[in-house]
């Protein structure tokens, strides 16, 4: 009987950690994703996430100039 509860609570303590282990995956899939994630689930062109980032001048940037 202890062995079947000690077994329980091991088997109880993997799903937690699976669990955490996927919600950990899905956040930090969420807080990586960048400009080409976003425009590729726009619906339509004209959508702002489907376009590249833009500098202040109004043009397509990938980042500051060095």
């Amino acid at each position: 009987m202890a062995q079947q509860r000690q077994t329980s609570r091991q088997q109880q303590a993997s799903r937690h950690k699976q669990r955490s282990e996927e919600e950990s995956r899905l956040e930090s899939a969420e807080r990586n994703k960048d400009w080409a994630d976003n425009a590729a689930h726009a619906r339509t062109a004209d959508d702002p996430r489907a376009m590249a980032p833009r500098d202040s001048g109004g043009h397509p940037s990938t980042g500051d100039r060095f």
